[in-house]
Formats: C-alpha cells, structure tokens, sequence
C-alpha cells in the first residue's frame, strides 16, 4: 500500500485493479484466487491495455499481502490438486478503513516524532 495524493479514494492506496477486488471482498462472500482473477476479467479489468496484462500470480501475491497485512483472513479447502485458500474480509468496511488510517498516521508518527506534536497540540 502506498498512498498516492492525487488519486481519490481506494485508489490513492492501491492500484486500479487491486480497487474491484478489495471492493467485491468487502461486499460479497468469500472467493478464491481463481475467483478474484475470473472476477477481474468479468468486469473488464484484466488485461486492460492501460493497466497491463494481470497475471494470476499478481492476483494471489495481492490477497496473501492483505492477509499478511491483517486485511483479510483465509481459510484452506483441499480439492483437487492439494489445498487452495478462500479469502475473505476480516472486517468490516468501517474496521477496514481504521486499520488502513491507522498504519498510515502510525508511520507519519514515526517518521516526524517531535513535528506531530505541533500538528495535534494538547488542549
């Protein structure tokens, strides 16, 4: 996640086509990669000339790094070819929107330790 100022809304943190899917998970039931990726070509996402080529590879590398983030949770079904993961939100929209907030004001905390305090005096 990277914040991008001169983009509105989810799309000033991720990027185009990561904004349908984080959207889709926070809306609808759980998927799985092959899911997310069949989603993003149904709505036209996918191979977008603007966008580049979407791989699978990028769609599940993006849901593992919300998972690993805390953003979403997965839980493992074993099929045909070994075990797949199907993710879901692990919170709501609200939670959602807290936690992202949160890790962005926690790193501008770090990085200017002494100048927050003058952005936010004590009353």
């Amino acid at each position: 996640m990277q914040l991008d100022t001169t983009k509105n809304g989810l799309a000033s943190i991720f990027k185009e086509w990561q904004v349908p899917l984080v959207e889709e998970l926070l809306i609808s039931e759980p998927m799985g990669s092959k899911e997310a990726y069949e989603y993003l070509g149904k709505i036209g996402v996918k191979g977008q000339k603007e966008l580049g080529s979407i791989s699978r590879a990028s769609v599940i590398n993006f849901l593992n790094d919300l998972v690993d983030k805390g953003l979403l949770d997965f839980s493992l079904v074993t099929g045909k070819g070994g075990h797949r993961r199907i993710y879901t939100m692990a919170m709501t929209r609200e939670e959602f929107a807290h936690k992202i907030i949160g890790k962005f004001v926690n790193k501008l905390i770090e990085a200017f330790p002494k100048e927050i305090q003058s952005f936010w005096p004590e009353s």
